[in-house]
């Protein structure tokens, strides 16, 4: 063989080492980190659990991370690097590839050696051909230790996973813990997510002054938060407890500070770091007396409040703020949001002065000059807060009702008015058929002021040759007697006079006598559609008093929705009209030709006001919307006046008779397909106001609840700081009158909605329980806890009023469900009466049948909402009322049970059947 040959196979077999020492290297190297992954790995994995333990202290975090990577370091170089650094010659491991291969038969060892023995050539070549044909047919030791390296590789792949599934599953506290140890780059104190913040830090003070230090937990929760206090590295710290701030920080007021004092905080086993605070002789306010100047409309005297801060007051008082310095100072200046306002004025006894006229909320402070002159922060930022003058209220206690009046009988209306600090003027507003209004002044305030004032005016009628049909609207206005900008007039609901003949109008009288505020109700078909009209008025009058409560949206959307009804009214009035003219009606009678010459101006009257509607002239509207319902009420007048001369000629008046039974017929069918559509959105606005009423009052319950948590943490503060120096209610307190004051007004807008004058004296109930909030937060001491309690006191009677008002709403409904079936059965027995008067035949009898089946089908509608409303009533009054749930519960089953609807519809069917003749 020649020597190149020699020398390649010799290499071959060198390769084969090689790649053998390469496979025990890696197994070496696997089997070691397989002990440094699960050691390192158990270590930190203690480690990072041990740091919630410590709260991630910085020396913890410190030898910690000494730990964890110093057992890296061993691991590494005792289980891989002393094994690798180690020189094993190509003979050890052709050895070791004999080990594992056996059929090798120590062929790679002694070709190895060949080179270096004394072989002739032709045997050394022999051997090493010999060992490379043994080392191709086990595939050049592939096999050694392959199974060896798959374990290895599966063990460490476990390993990751299970460490992975640790970090990802893991308590949060375990991934930063991991976080601080395998970063040692970032500052020990860094990597602590536990930190208490500290405010104002290292501070200096004027000494003697207060000193608030205010604590924020980042990263963990505690409800034990102590302060550490020390005035001097030889003494040891005093531990104060914290209270938790309406922010959800925790608060200490240092009292007096004199002395250079060290401090920190310490909640949950994390600590801050220690601060300190210095004193210096400068000036500061040692005490601050407001004295209040109310308006002149309020009637009240001048208040002094001693040790005051915080001021809450009207707009337009005068506060004057006295100020006393802890020390002799020669001058100051007073700020308001940081500006400066003023400068102090200096009195003789030494105390300053300055004066500012509440306008607007803020801040105040004041600083005091040094002996240098340069002006210093002596104080802390003081409130100002505005106190609510409610709006006055203004009803009619007599008569309070919509009523008949003959067109000679004097009128008494009697007015009542009453305001938090004294009525100003009151006044009647009444308009004759629509015409321009007139105003009569009734009260003008003077002298001291009067919160109740009743008063009331005469309306003689004979004055303006009224006719029946006719009517006046007249609502009342009242004004408080505040002298700033701002005031307006509150104006009451607006009732109707309506013009009745004068044995009528007694008779009707008598039957309105118990009606409720508001009129409405009573009324029989024929009056319906003045009703309606009505109806249509008052709406459109209160969206103009209340417009201020509604955004434009909302306000635009009830607008629309009174057109809408005015537009159907007209709509149906046309349809009575033109019903009467098919039946030729208007010919046969001149009673009923005076009826249609009337309805068609009630139609231009009513189109003229929802064209006024459409363009949101609201003002404009009422005006025809009240020429309408006066010529309504003119087409009702001149009917019944007809009827009733018919019935009392002799005999009943033969075909006229028949024709006034014509018409109450046309009259009953359309006022009821309209009542019908009404009274179903009257329904679905009673059950809007209900559920506003039932959201506000579980907010009131947590702002209840809110409020006896805020006096609670009032009297602590009390008891913490005997000497009232620790603050109000502050910025929670604050919150909870603003949302007390929006919560009032809402339910001031639902009582003026829905007319309820109980309902808009809960709303100054709770506005006054909002003032109360306000004066809680701006005082402090027992002052500040008082007036916490009367809050909560108020808002608890505004709760259980509303209550008892949810309870008494299923005595409500359980009322309005006997009317509706009254009703009904009144309609059968029409229907009854009208089969049984049937015409024989023709085509009046096949326009009686369409009429009266267009009844049932009412009927039919009008059960289907009585067994929804039945249903719903019940369910919205099982948890206050369980006794009245059941029984309205058992009205709706009752319907179902009977299947009344469907008796309904079988008679709708049955109808033509009738035979008059039987």
């Amino acid at each position: 063989m020649r020597d190149s040959d020699r020398r390649m196979a010799q290499g071959k077999i060198l390769t084969v080492v090689r790649s053998i020492r390469r496979r025990w290297r890696t197994r070496i190297f696997l089997r070691g980190l397989t002990w440094i992954a699960a050691i390192t790995g158990a270590v930190l994995l203690v480690s990072a659990l041990s740091l919630e333990q410590m709260r991630f202290s910085a020396p913890s975090v410190i030898w910690l991370r000494i730990l964890t990577w110093g057992t890296l370091v061993a691991t590494t170089y005792w289980f891989i690097l002393r094994h690798l650094f180690r020189r094993v010659s190509d003979e050890q491991v052709g050895l070791y590839f004999e080990e594992r291969e056996p059929s090798l038969e120590h062929s790679v060892v002694t070709a190895l050696e060949a080179p270096n023995e004394a072989f002739s050539p032709a045997l050394g070549d022999h051997l090493v051909q010999n060992a490379l044909t043994r080392a191709r047919k086990i595939k050049g030791g592939r096999r050694v230790e392959q199974g060896a390296l798959y374990r290895l590789t599966g063990v460490i792949t476990g390993i990751a996973v299970l460490g992975l599934s640790l970090v990802v599953l893991g308590p949060s506290h375990l991934r930063l813990g991991l976080a601080a140890l395998l970063l040692p780059t970032r500052a020990a104190a860094a990597v602590n997510p536990y930190e208490v913040n500290i405010q104002p830090g290292d501070t200096t003070i004027a000494r003697g002054s207060d000193q608030l230090v205010t604590a924020t937990l980042r990263g963990f929760e505690s409800s034990d938060v102590s302060i550490f206090t020390r005035k001097g590295p030889d003494q040891t710290f005093r531990r104060i407890t914290m209270l938790l701030a309406e922010s959800g920080d925790f608060e200490a007021l240092l009292l007096g500070v004199d002395d250079p004092t060290e401090y920190f905080v310490e909640a949950a086993g994390v600590r801050s770091e220690t601060f300190s605070i210095d004193v210096a002789d400068l000036p500061y306010v040692d005490q601050l007396d407001l004295t209040y100047y109310f308006p002149r409309y309020t009637g009240l005297e001048p208040r002094t409040r001693e040790d005051g801060g915080d001021i809450a007051a009207l707009p337009g008082t005068l506060v004057e703020v006295r100020i006393h310095p802890t020390m002799v100072t020669s001058g100051g200046q007073f700020l308001i949001d940081g500006e400066t306002a003023q400068d102090l004025s200096l009195e003789e006894d030494g105390t300053f002065l300055a004066r500012l006229t509440v306008r607007e909320e803020g801040f105040y402070s004041i600083q005091l000059a040094r002996e240098n002159g340069d002006l210093v922060p002596a104080s802390p930022e003081y409130r100002i807060d505005l106190l609510t003058d409610q709006e006055p209220s203004v009803h009619f206690s007599k008569p309070g009702r919509d009523v008949a009046a003959s067109p000679i009988e004097e009128v008494y209306l009697e007015v009542s008015a009453n305001d938090d600090y004294g009525i100003g003027d009151v006044r009647i507003v009444y308009s004759v058929n629509g015409e321009k209004e007139d105003t009569v002044p009734l009260f003008q305030g003077s002298g001291a002021p009067l919160p109740e004032v009743s008063t009331g005016h005469t309306l003689f009628l004979e004055e303006w040759e009224l006719e029946p049909g006719d009517l006046i609207a007249y609502y009342a206005l009242v004004r408080d007697n505040r002298t700033i900008s701002g005031t307006r007039a509150v104006a009451s609901d607006m009732f109707f006079l309506n013009v009745r003949p004068l044995e009528r109008a007694y008779r009707q009288g008598e039957e309105n006598g118990e009606q409720q505020q508001g009129g409405g109700g009573g009324e029989t078909p024929e009056t319906a559609l003045s009703e309606l009209q009505r109806q249509i008025i008052s709406a459109t009058f209160n969206l103009i008093r209340q417009r201020d409560s509604y955004d434009p949206e909302e306000f635009s959307e009830n607008v629309v929705s009174v057109s809408l009804s005015q537009g159907r009214l007209k709509e149906q009035v046309g349809t009575l009209l033109e019903r009467m003219q098919n039946r030729g009606l208007t010919r046969t009678d001149p009673g009923f030709r005076d009826v249609s010459s009337i309805l068609p101006k009630a139609v231009e009257a009513m189109t003229n006001a929802q064209e006024d509607l459409d363009t949101e002239a609201l003002r404009e509207a009422i005006p025809d919307e009240q020429i309408a319902l006066r010529y309504v009420q003119q087409a009702e007048e001149t009917y019944e006046r007809y009827v009733t001369q018919q019935q009392q000629q002799p005999g009943g008046g033969g075909g006229s008779q028949a024709a006034a039974e014509d018409l109450a017929d046309l009259f009953e069918l359309e006022l009821d397909k309209l009542k019908n559509q009404y009274e179903t959105v009257q329904r679905g606005a009673q059950r809007q106001a209900d559920n506003e009423l039932d959201e506000l009052l579980e907010k009131l319950k947590e702002l209840s609840q809110r409020q006896e948590q805020q006096a609670e943490r009032q009297r602590r503060r009390a008891q913490a700081s005997p000497q009232g120096a620790s603050s109000g209610g502050g910025t929670a307190q604050r919150e909870l009158a603003e949302q007390t004051e929006e919560a009032a007004r809402e339910l001031l807008r639902l009582a003026r909605e829905n007319n309820d004058q109980q309902l808009e004296e809960t709303a100054r109930q709770l506005q006054q329980a909002a003032e109360a909030m306000r004066q809680s937060a701006s005082q402090a001491g027992s002052t500040s806890t008082t007036e916490a309690q009367t809050a909560l006191r108020r808002l608890e009677e505004t709760r259980k009023q509303l209550e008892e008002a949810r309870s008494d709403r299923a005595r409500r409904d359980a009322q309005t469900a006997i009317n509706q079936v009254e009703k009904l059965q009144q309609q059968q027995r029409d229907v009854q009466r009208q089969v049984r008067e049937l015409p024989t035949s023709g085509t009046e009898r096949s326009e009686a049948i369409e009429q009266l089946r267009e009844r049932k089908d009412q009927m039919t509608d009008a059960v289907s909402e009585l067994e929804r409303e039945l249903d719903r009533s019940a369910a919205s009054s099982s948890a206050d009322n369980p006794e009245a749930a059941r029984a309205l519960q058992d009205g709706a089953n009752h319907i179902r049970e009977s299947k009344l609807k469907e008796k309904l519809q079988y008679s709708r069917g049955t109808i033509e059947q009738w035979d008059p003749q039987s």
